[in-house]
């Protein structure tokens, strides 16, 4: 093993701790907060191009309301990664409750450069589709 790179033994409890967080966030601003308005993208707003996360807070809003073909048209990455997420908590997770025993996703230390690949990909097919042919997304 590499010096910092990170297995399943330090992948799957930062998997729950990230999504207890993003849950209690989302609580937060739903509840306590009023459930307000998510500014606009400052990208956007000043550069009229699409950055790598525009879209993802409406593929998550609309993943909220079960559209999920709305969702991969908002932002496919998002849905990717999500998915992804689950099906690794969800396999760690029934892996160990049966004794360490049967099929189960691995961490790998390729995916993040693989999951950053597709934010960038997804950003400039987005705005060569947006500046090259005016089709806005």
């Amino acid at each position: 093993m590499q010096r910092g790179s990170m297995t399943d033994r330090e992948a799957y409890p930062t998997a729950w701790i990230t999504l207890a967080v993003l849950v209690l966030l989302y609580l937060l601003w739903r509840f306590a907060l009023g459930a307000p308005t998510v500014s606009r993208c400052w990208v956007w707003e000043h550069w009229h191009i699409y950055c790598p996360g525009c879209g993802g807070t409406r593929a998550l809003m609309a993943l909220a309301q079960g559209r999920v073909g709305a969702a991969l048209w908002y932002h496919t990455p998002v849905v990717i990664t999500l998915a992804l997420a689950a099906i690794y908590l969800f396999s760690q997770t029934a892996w160990r409750l049966r004794g360490k025993r049967g099929w189960v996703l691995r961490y790998d230390r390729r995916w993040p450069m693989v999951l950053v690949g597709l934010f960038l990909a997804n950003c400039v097919v987005r705005n060569v589709l947006w500046l090259g042919l005016g089709v806005p997304l």
